[in-house]
């Protein structure tokens, strides 16, 4: 959310939405690389700030995308009879990603307004307590917690019994969609995952 004041990013989303036919998500999260923003010349705020911003963000995001003459008074972003158009064609709007697993600001920010949360857990009783961080922020937001997509990372450098493991307990702790990280092995193990591993991972 540093990179791009949410009105323009909310703008860019929906042309890429159309000129898709409806393909884009949107996925944002508060900032972590200080050197690229360094490098760039784009301020880097105390956490504080980013996750303020992060939360404000999609809030201006989930106006503009659905609604017009809109008003929001937070305390870096504002809009005054704001109206964006054309709508997306994905309606209500295109999915907004949440990422990170930031107990106390992060992860209820994504209950409160995510349509999905990607993040990484270590073990199946982390992944546990993050999920019922999200579901009661979600409840206590009036949402549904079931609507929001969990997602997260496989990595198959592991042996292949460990990546099975893996899989079986992020399937059994909700996560709904996987990124499977390129291995430092190459396309070689990739190639070996799709063809050997991949089919089994369901049986």
């Amino acid at each position: 959310m540093t990179h791009r004041h949410p009105s323009v990013l909310a703008t860019e989303v929906v042309t890429v939405d159309h000129l898709s036919g409806g393909r884009v998500e949107c996925a944002i999260g508060a900032a972590w690389n200080e050197p690229e923003h360094r490098e760039l010349g784009i301020p880097f705020p105390s956490i504080a700030e980013r996750m303020d911003r992060l939360e404000e963000g999609v809030q201006v995001l989930r106006l503009l995308f659905t609604e017009d003459d809109v008003t929001f008074e937070g305390r870096h972003y504002r809009l005054e009879n704001a109206t964006c158009n054309p709508k997306p064609v994905q309606q209500p709007h295109p999915p907004i990603w949440i990422g990170g697993e930031g107990r106390r600001r992060t992860l209820p920010i994504a209950g409160r307004y995510s349509d999905a949360w990607h993040g990484w857990a270590a073990d199946a009783a982390e992944l546990a307590e993050i999920t019922a961080i999200i579901d009661r922020a979600a409840e206590d937001a009036g949402r549904d917690p079931a609507s929001i997509l969990r997602a997260s990372s496989l990595s198959i450098s592991e042996p292949w019994d460990e990546v099975k493991a893996s899989y079986r307990w992020m399937a059994a702790g909700g996560i709904g969609y996987l990124v499977i990280e390129w291995p430092s092995e190459g396309q070689g193990r990739l190639e070996e995952f799709l063809q050997q591993v991949l089919p089994t991972l369901n049986q």
